[in-house]
């Protein structure tokens, strides 16, 4: 634009020193030619610079898009795709895992740097742990969806501390009140369910977890026996 402005000034000029000659003129021509010759010599500078500018393109691992820019990244950034935070470390992306929400089995991704996850659909809390060998994080059994076709019995055999939690959430869940709850939990271990899937399993024992409920879970062929 710069460019475009110095050579469009450097026209006007030649054009009014061609037709008008000096005269009166010869002040503006001046300023014209001088400003033509400023903006010529800025868009040369400019684009000198521009040409050492280098890219960093950085690929992002949710949608595997690419995403460029001009200088390696120190920090999390917005994929330009997707719009997911794409994990940094020293520079470059950190490998990203795939879990499904014990929830509503919507996929969802964390990397070695997410603290805290949230289902993407239902915004349910999927709990991370931490391996005890290191710093490496991975999602409990509970969360991650199996499939089998065999069905299951769910058992509560304990609870902890956060008694009303669970006594609510096995209201909502069993859809009894809160005596017969409270008789259940008076008479423990004690069967939940009986004829589910294992994805229901998980997904039940997941919650009950949340709210410190003792569950576990077999086929209905290994109750019988």
């Amino acid at each position: 634009m710069i460019g475009i402005g110095g050579l469009s000034s450097l026209a006007i000029g030649g054009l009014l020193m061609r037709y008008k000659g000096q005269g009166y003129l010869s002040g503006l021509i001046t300023v014209l030619f001088v400003i033509g010759l400023v903006g010529v010599g800025l868009s040369t500078y400019f684009a000198f610079q521009v040409r050492k500018v280098t890219t960093h393109e950085i690929k992002c691992p949710f949608c595997e898009d690419p995403n460029v820019l001009v200088d390696t990244p120190n920090d999390d950034f917005p994929c330009v795709a997707c719009n997911r935070m794409i994990p940094i470390v020293d520079g470059k992306t950190i490998p990203v895992s795939q879990v499904r929400c014990g929830y509503c089995n919507e996929l969802n991704y964390y990397s070695q740097k997410t603290e805290v996850l949230l289902c993407e659909k239902c915004n349910h809390e999927i709990p991370i742990a931490v391996d005890e060998n290191g710093p490496k994080k991975s999602i409990p059994a509970a969360f991650k969806v199996v499939d089998d076709e065999a069905l299951y019995e769910l058992q509560l055999v304990g609870q902890g501390h956060k008694t009303e939690e669970l006594i609510s959430a096995l209201q909502h869940m069993l859809a009894l009140n809160r005596n017969q709850v409270k008789n259940m939990l008076n008479e423990l271990p004690v069967t939940v369910l009986t004829g589910i899937t294992r994805k229901k399993a998980e997904m039940l024992k997941a919650q009950l977890s949340l709210y410190e409920g003792e569950v576990e879970f077999h086929s209905m062929e290994e109750a019988r026996r």
